[in-house]
Protein backbone atom coordinates (compact mmCIF):
# COMPACT_ATOMS: atom_id res chain seq x y z
CA UNK A 1 0.00 0.00 0.00
CA UNK A 2 1.27 3.50 -1.12
CA UNK A 3 1.61 6.37 1.36
CA UNK A 4 -0.80 9.25 0.26
CA UNK A 5 1.08 13.00 0.53
CA UNK A 6 -0.06 14.92 3.36
CA UNK A 7 -2.95 16.95 2.19
CA UNK A 8 -1.97 21.01 2.34
CA UNK A 9 -4.94 23.71 2.58
CA UNK A 10 -4.77 25.87 -0.11
CA UNK A 11 -3.88 29.06 1.84
CA UNK A 12 -0.41 27.39 3.10
CA UNK A 13 0.07 25.74 -0.60
CA UNK A 14 -0.03 29.07 -1.72
CA UNK A 15 3.17 30.04 0.60
CA UNK A 16 4.73 27.22 -0.12
CA UNK A 17 4.66 28.12 -3.65
CA UNK A 18 5.74 31.44 -3.29
CA UNK A 19 8.36 30.39 -0.78
CA UNK A 20 9.79 27.48 -3.01
CA UNK A 21 11.68 29.52 -5.38
CA UNK A 22 13.51 31.70 -2.61
CA UNK A 23 15.77 28.99 -1.01
CA UNK A 24 13.44 28.49 1.50
CA UNK A 25 13.26 24.85 3.41
CA UNK A 26 10.04 23.91 3.25
CA UNK A 27 10.22 21.26 5.71
CA UNK A 28 11.13 23.90 8.59
CA UNK A 29 8.82 26.64 7.65
CA UNK A 30 6.24 24.19 7.82
CA UNK A 31 6.63 22.83 11.16
CA UNK A 32 6.61 26.85 12.38
CA UNK A 33 3.89 27.60 9.96
CA UNK A 34 2.17 24.91 11.52
CA UNK A 35 2.96 25.66 15.19
CA UNK A 36 1.61 28.88 14.89
CA UNK A 37 -1.30 28.83 12.86
CA UNK A 38 -2.38 25.42 15.73
CA UNK A 39 -1.20 27.35 18.36
CA UNK A 40 -4.01 30.23 17.57
CA UNK A 41 -6.98 28.07 16.33
CA UNK A 42 -6.65 25.72 19.77
CA UNK A 43 -6.39 28.49 21.75
CA UNK A 44 -8.68 30.74 20.37
CA UNK A 45 -11.35 27.51 20.17
CA UNK A 46 -10.35 27.11 24.00
CA UNK A 47 -10.67 30.55 24.96
CA UNK A 48 -13.96 30.73 22.88
CA UNK A 49 -15.79 27.80 24.57
CA UNK A 50 -14.22 27.96 28.26
CA UNK A 51 -12.58 30.89 29.42
CA UNK A 52 -15.12 33.82 27.49
CA UNK A 53 -18.03 32.45 29.34
CA UNK A 54 -16.02 33.03 33.00
CA UNK A 55 -14.84 36.39 31.70
CA UNK A 56 -11.14 35.02 31.75
CA UNK A 57 -8.67 35.52 29.33
CA UNK A 58 -6.06 33.00 28.34
CA UNK A 59 -3.25 35.25 30.49
CA UNK A 60 -5.67 35.44 33.53
CA UNK A 61 -6.73 31.21 33.31
CA UNK A 62 -2.60 30.41 33.27
CA UNK A 63 -1.68 33.05 36.11
CA UNK A 64 -4.89 30.93 38.31
CA UNK A 65 -3.48 27.61 36.49
CA UNK A 66 -0.22 29.06 37.91
CA UNK A 67 -1.19 29.35 41.68
CA UNK A 68 -3.55 26.37 41.93
CA UNK A 69 -0.55 24.21 40.67
CA UNK A 70 2.67 25.95 42.86
CA UNK A 71 0.85 27.71 45.32
CA UNK A 72 1.37 31.59 46.13
CA UNK A 73 4.07 32.93 44.38
CA UNK A 74 5.60 36.29 44.13
CA UNK A 75 4.88 38.77 41.13
CA UNK A 76 8.11 38.39 39.92
CA UNK A 77 7.70 34.26 39.46
CA UNK A 78 4.42 34.82 37.87
CA UNK A 79 5.83 37.26 35.10
CA UNK A 80 8.56 34.42 34.60
CA UNK A 81 5.75 31.64 34.66
CA UNK A 82 3.72 33.85 31.97
CA UNK A 83 6.95 34.76 30.09
CA UNK A 84 6.01 38.33 30.28
CA UNK A 85 6.83 41.73 32.37
CA UNK A 86 6.29 42.35 36.04
CA UNK A 87 4.14 45.17 34.56
CA UNK A 88 1.67 42.95 32.70
CA UNK A 89 1.24 40.58 35.62
CA UNK A 90 0.71 43.67 37.91
CA UNK A 91 -2.63 44.40 35.43
CA UNK A 92 -3.73 40.96 35.47
CA UNK A 93 -3.57 40.95 39.13
CA UNK A 94 -5.18 43.69 39.62
CA UNK A 95 -8.00 42.62 37.02
CA UNK A 96 -8.28 39.32 39.25
CA UNK A 97 -8.07 40.73 42.74
CA UNK A 98 -10.79 42.88 42.13
CA UNK A 99 -12.99 39.83 41.15
CA UNK A 100 -11.92 38.28 44.55
CA UNK A 101 -10.39 35.59 42.45
CA UNK A 102 -6.86 36.52 44.16
CA UNK A 103 -4.91 38.26 46.94
CA UNK A 104 -1.43 40.25 47.85
CA UNK A 105 -0.02 39.37 50.83
CA UNK A 106 3.30 41.51 51.90
CA UNK A 107 6.29 39.28 53.08
CA UNK A 108 6.96 39.70 56.93
CA UNK A 109 10.57 39.05 55.89
CA UNK A 110 11.11 41.38 53.38
CA UNK A 111 8.26 43.82 53.30
CA UNK A 112 9.32 44.47 49.25
CA UNK A 113 8.39 40.69 48.40
CA UNK A 114 4.50 40.29 47.91
CA UNK A 115 2.85 37.19 47.44
CA UNK A 116 -0.01 36.15 45.65
CA UNK A 117 -2.48 33.87 46.39
CA UNK A 118 -5.84 32.22 45.15
CA UNK A 119 -8.56 33.19 47.33
CA UNK A 120 -11.49 30.11 47.90
CA UNK A 121 -13.44 31.57 45.27
CA UNK A 122 -10.68 31.30 42.94
CA UNK A 123 -10.03 28.11 43.72
CA UNK A 124 -13.21 27.22 43.11
CA UNK A 125 -13.46 28.64 39.85
CA UNK A 126 -9.53 28.01 38.73
CA UNK A 127 -10.90 24.05 39.28
CA UNK A 128 -14.20 24.41 37.61
CA UNK A 129 -12.83 26.10 34.58
CA UNK A 130 -9.74 23.03 34.09
CA UNK A 131 -12.36 21.04 34.06
CA UNK A 132 -13.92 22.13 31.01
CA UNK A 133 -10.93 23.16 29.48
CA UNK A 134 -9.74 19.84 29.78
CA UNK A 135 -12.77 18.11 27.88
CA UNK A 136 -11.75 20.40 25.22
CA UNK A 137 -8.49 19.10 25.27
CA UNK A 138 -9.23 15.71 24.45
CA UNK A 139 -12.06 16.87 22.07
CA UNK A 140 -9.44 18.80 19.78
CA UNK A 141 -7.40 15.73 19.82
CA UNK A 142 -9.35 13.18 19.49
CA UNK A 143 -8.07 12.56 16.21
CA UNK A 144 -4.88 11.28 17.08
CA UNK A 145 -4.11 7.89 19.06
CA UNK A 146 -2.65 8.09 22.07
CA UNK A 147 0.69 7.11 20.86
CA UNK A 148 0.09 10.12 18.55
CA UNK A 149 -0.37 11.96 21.13
CA UNK A 150 2.58 11.69 23.29
CA UNK A 151 4.87 12.16 19.78
CA UNK A 152 3.55 15.52 18.62
CA UNK A 153 4.20 16.58 22.55
CA UNK A 154 7.53 15.26 22.40
CA UNK A 155 8.43 17.09 19.16
CA UNK A 156 6.53 20.36 20.71
CA UNK A 157 8.96 20.00 24.00
CA UNK A 158 12.22 19.46 20.86
CA UNK A 159 11.48 22.69 19.19
CA UNK A 160 10.66 24.38 22.37
CA UNK A 161 13.89 23.71 24.00
CA UNK A 162 15.51 24.65 20.39
CA UNK A 163 13.50 27.94 20.23
CA UNK A 164 14.71 29.02 24.10
CA UNK A 165 18.65 27.83 23.18
CA UNK A 166 18.32 29.64 20.06
CA UNK A 167 17.37 32.98 21.75
CA UNK A 168 19.85 32.52 24.75
CA UNK A 169 22.59 32.14 22.57
CA UNK A 170 21.53 34.99 20.25
CA UNK A 171 20.88 37.48 22.67
CA UNK A 172 23.64 39.06 23.01
CA UNK A 173 22.40 40.45 26.20
CA UNK A 174 19.04 42.22 24.75
CA UNK A 175 16.15 41.72 26.73
CA UNK A 176 15.72 37.98 25.47
CA UNK A 177 18.01 36.73 27.38
CA UNK A 178 15.09 37.38 30.61
CA UNK A 179 12.42 35.30 29.08
CA UNK A 180 12.35 32.61 31.41
CA UNK A 181 12.54 28.81 31.02
CA UNK A 182 9.63 27.48 31.97
CA UNK A 183 11.52 23.66 32.89
CA UNK A 184 13.03 25.75 35.97
CA UNK A 185 10.34 28.01 37.27
CA UNK A 186 8.03 24.70 37.47
CA UNK A 187 10.69 22.43 38.82
CA UNK A 188 11.48 25.00 41.65
CA UNK A 189 7.39 24.91 42.31
CA UNK A 190 8.85 22.96 45.10
CA UNK A 191 10.86 25.61 46.86
CA UNK A 192 8.72 27.22 49.96
CA UNK A 193 6.42 30.06 49.17
CA UNK A 194 7.84 33.67 50.43
CA UNK A 195 6.66 33.90 54.35
CA UNK A 196 3.43 36.27 54.75
CA UNK A 197 3.08 35.01 58.49
CA UNK A 198 -0.23 33.32 58.35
Amino acid sequence: MTRQPPVIPPYEKIVRDFLETRDTDLDAQAVVFNLDHTALDVLSTLEGIALRPHDLTHAGFVLLMTLWITGPRETRELAAALRVTKGAIVGAVDTLERRGLVERERSNVDRRLVAVRLTDRGTELIARVQKHWHALEREVTRDLSEREQRMLAALCRKVARSARRLRRDRANGTTATRLPDPERFMAAAEAPPVSTGR
